[in-house]
């Protein structure tokens, strides 16, 4: 039985996603206070939580934490201001601390547990209107430099992790665009399945790389 932690439990796709896992058979670790059939819920406090991971969870079955899910996506009504209106800094800080500051002390916090377990995959939400290549937005600025600036963590993170064997993924719910439901299927499924290897060549082995695919499958530039 893999074990996956799930980071929060604040959005209806967070729910979805960890009933998904559940019900597949895995070992569900979770934040959060919402009651759900097969997640073991973990206290708000980092270490604790990681404390509670080590109590529950059993070496010698799959490793600590296989499947790592960050789930941290916090947008703010107020950050609609545009170039013309100028830019609101408490604002842009506070979804910078939410979306890169406490993904950073998260991942931190449990990393320890991720090198015990076998797995060794990432994943982390994001947005494709965050990308340069794709933004169309006018406003908004605040969470785009925020996922910008998480995106540039993921890929040192990768360069890092990448030849010790992690592998990445980056995921865009679509929010809005897409049910819930639906949308964690998408995610269970990019989450769970191993990237190809092009022409059956090694060194063409796509899992090494931080790839950004939304929960149509569509892959995105960033």
């Amino acid at each position: 039985m893999n074990v996956v932690l799930i980071t929060g439990l604040k959005k209806d796709f967070d729910k979805e996603l960890a009933k998904t896992f559940a019900n597949a058979g895995y070992k569900v670790f979770a934040i959060g206070e919402e009651k759900i059939e097969g997640v073991n819920l973990l206290p708000d406090n980092l270490k604790d939580a990681a404390l509670a991971i080590q109590k529950e969870a059993n070496p010698a079955d799959s490793g600590l934490i296989d499947i790592y899910i960050d789930v941290s996506d916090e947008r703010n009504p107020s950050d609609n201001f545009d170039v013309r209106k100028g830019l609101d800094g408490g604002i842009i800080r506070g979804l910078y601390d939410a979306n890169v500051t406490r993904p950073m002390a998260m991942l931190e916090a449990f990393f320890p547990l991720l090198e015990a377990g076998q797995g060794k995959r990432l994943c982390f939400l994001t947005s494709a209107q965050a990308c340069i290549n794709e933004t169309r937005g006018t406003d908004g600025y605040g969470y785009k430099m925020a996922k910008a600036g998480l995106h540039q963590f993921l890929q040192i993170t990768r360069n890092v992790l990448a030849p010790k064997g992690y592998a990445m993924r980056a995921f865009d719910p679509m929010n809005g665009e897409i049910s819930a439901p639906l949308s964690a299927q998408a995610a269970f499924n990019y989450f769970t399945r191993r990237r190809g290897i092009e022409n059956t060549e090694e060194l063409r082995d796509d899992e090494g790389n931080l790839a950004l695919r939304d929960a149509n499958g569509r892959h995105h530039p960033w």
